[in-house]
């Protein structure tokens, strides 16, 4: 472990001990711009795919020890540099700290790139952050313009794409859509006294990795759910509105081979035999025979792919999704490693628990999984090569790091403010944002 030298700091003067920090503080600016310059880049190639991870930030976190929310913004600053370019050339000098920068991004625009250069270079990070909290909350409101003709253009439509997936496209004016929005809300973080949920309506499964968009999506399939399974005061039967996937069984053909048509949704469109598989690795299951007619025969009882008992010690054994570098622990599925269908067994030796990510990509990605014979599991990419489970440290030589910064002249002055004590006018600051909106529209 290195130890840091208290005998050569303890022989620094207070001047140089503050000097050496606020230098080194600029290197660190520096030298954050090329690492979000890089980031950038990452994800521009989406590099964590290869992987298996979900985005960028999980990439930051498995490989960089970073946590998901920093890592997020993180990846937020380093895809708006690119349409900063004043403020990306100071924070790449040196002159600018991510606290400042992480700040400005977040209303950043060509009409007030400059304005708000300015604010940061002679006000603190304090200054910059309560500004932007202002203009966010009381800055102009297009959004109103907008919804004054949502009235007139609300709709809801819907459609099968070529792919199989439903896709809904809708608009409604601010006091309607208010309505789904609470909905949508309740059904992401149902509160802790809402009692528990039908049998047949399943929990949101949007692992905290997804963006907002795709935990809205599901969230939009529990409120359907929800009202399938209790329907209006008068009530319905909510069995009935399962949404149903229908696997018929083969038949020999000329050739020796099985043969069946393929896996459909009930009244939806056709499915993957993978996706089928995947959905039947642990759901209800009911086998109806039917004769050549298609006249229903027998219906057998619905059973649990796998029990409880066996649930609740897969939980207790794995405590989330196995996948490297996967940190979801509460929305997974329990995974049959050789599948109930090819013979395997449903016992704890061929189970893993997966995020519904992981478990698509297990199925239908072309990842695979096996055990390690030590009680952990082995995944493999698409490719043949397998996924390390941890990263060995590289060797890194002494000024590497700011290498890219040698001869900038960074000096204990490049990251000081110009803020000499004044009081900020905070409504002026607002106003000024607010005027070179308003010019930007009148210029458009």
């Amino acid at each position: 472990m290195i130890q840091p030298n208290t005998c050569a700091l303890s022989e620094l003067s207070s001047r140089a001990l503050e000097d050496e920090i606020a230098t080194l503080a600029a290197h660190i600016a520096a030298a954050e711009y090329r690492f979000l310059c890089l980031v950038a880049e990452l994800d521009r190639r989406q590099v964590w795919a290869a992987h298996g991870l979900r985005s960028a930030a999980h990439w930051l976190a498995w490989r960089c020890g970073v946590g998901l929310n920093a890592g997020r913004e993180k990846v937020r600053v380093a895809q708006a540099l690119g349409n900063v370019p004043m403020i990306s050339e100071a924070f790449a000098e040196g002159r600018l700290s991510f606290s400042k920068v992480r700040a400005l991004t977040r209303i950043a625009a060509p009409h007030n790139e400059a304005w708000l250069l300015a604010l940061a270079l002679n006000g603190t990070a304090v200054h910059v952050e309560k500004v932007v909290r202002l203009a966010r909350r009381h800055g102009e409101q297009e959004a109103i313009d907008l919804a004054q003709r949502a009235e007139q253009r609300r709709r809801v439509a819907w459609r099968w794409d070529t792919d199989g997936s439903l896709i809904i496209e809708g608009r409604l004016p601010a006091e309607l859509g208010m309505l789904v929005v609470k909905a949508l809300e309740a059904a992401t973080t149902p509160p802790s006294k809402t009692p528990p949920a039908p049998e047949n309506v399943t929990a949101v499964t949007s692992p905290p990795g997804e963006t907002l968009v795709q935990r809205r999506a599901d969230a939009l399939v529990a409120v359907a759910e929800s009202f399938l399974a209790t329907g209006y005061r008068e009530g319905l039967a909510g069995e009935r509105n399962q949404v149903q996937v229908i696997v018929q069984v083969g038949e020999a053909s000329a050739c020796g081979c099985d043969t069946h048509p393929a896996p459909h949704i009930d009244g939806g469109p056709t499915i993957a035999d993978a996706t089928a598989r995947r959905l039947a690795c642990d759901s209800s299951l009911v086998v109806m025979t039917e004769d050549s007619a298609g006249n229903v025969l027998d219906v057998g009882r619905r059973t649990r792919t796998i029990p409880p008992a066996i649930v609740r010690a897969l939980r207790r054994r794995d405590g989330g999704c196995r996948f490297p570098g996967c940190t979801c622990k509460r929305f997974v599925d329990g995974h049959h490693v050789i599948h109930w269908a090819d013979g395997g067994e449903t016992k704890l030796a061929n189970l893993v628990l997966l995020c519904h990510h992981h478990h698509r990509l297990v199925h239908e990605g072309g990842f695979t999984v096996a055990s390690d014979g030590a009680g952990g599991w082995q995944f493999t990419r698409p490719d043949g090569t397998t996924l390390p489970r941890f990263f060995t440290a590289q060797p890194v030589a002494p000024g590497q790091l700011v290498a890219s910064q040698n001869g900038m002249g960074l000096s204990p002055l490049s990251l000081r403010p110009r803020w000499r004590g004044e009081k900020m006018d905070d409504n002026m600051a607002v106003a000024a944002l607010q005027t070179l909106a308003r010019r930007a529209r009148l210029a458009a």
